[in-house]
């Protein structure tokens, strides 16, 4: 998974459904009405944005005007990095926190920017894409994607195997375990 032999402490895990390979190409908007997001939502925000917290170390204070009000919000922020066949590659990722239009759902914006949607893997089998976000003891955060097969049947780390197990049976979206503080959602 990672370039180096470094502990993995955090792990973040989602389902990538037809709508989130849209947001990957910038192609989500399947109304006329406007909208079309570009980020990847998480919820619920009472529980992914203080994990992202422990994961992102840069915090940035952004102005946000939602319906006549302007408010100010803290931005995450922080480096990741991604194989791709011509090598490594790297961008600063942020992590936006819930808006009015949609409360406790925090979100990794503008997903599309990374240039991703060539490396999400189908499931031989018929299961789950899934991507995948890992930060190591070295603070290096990496971005992974496998499926659901591969999380259950190949060579990983038991931990991660076990919760991506626990996850695949909950039903849920998304999912962390948090190695350090021992903390996971669900909660298993």
């Amino acid at each position: 998974m990672s370039s180096s032999s470094q502990t993995i402490e955090r792990v973040l895990l989602q389902n990538i459904e037809d709508g989130d390979r849209r947001k990957f190409i910038a192609k989500s908007n399947d109304a006329d009405s406007g909208g079309g997001a570009r980020d990847l939502r998480f919820r619920p925000e009472t529980e992914f944005l203080p994990f992202f917290r422990r994961m992102f170390p840069n915090k940035t204070t952004k102005t946000r005007k939602a319906k006549g009000v302007t408010s100010q919000i803290e931005v995450l922020s922080g480096t990741v990095t991604w194989h791709e066949p011509t090598g490594d590659k790297s961008a600063t990722m942020e992590i936006w926190p819930a808006t009015y239009a949609r409360p406790n759902e925090c979100r990794i914006a503008r997903i599309s920017e990374f240039a991703l949607d060539g490396l999400i893997q189908n499931d031989p089998n018929g299961g789950r894409s899934v991507f995948m976000m890992f930060q190591q003891a070295n603070r290096d955060i990496w971005l992974y994607f496998t499926t659901e097969t591969s999380l259950l049947t190949q060579n990983w780390d038991p931990k991660i195997k076990k919760f991506a197990q626990d996850w695949f049976d909950d039903g849920c979206k998304s999912a962390f375990l948090d190695l350090v503080t021992k903390e996971q959602y669900p909660h298993g």
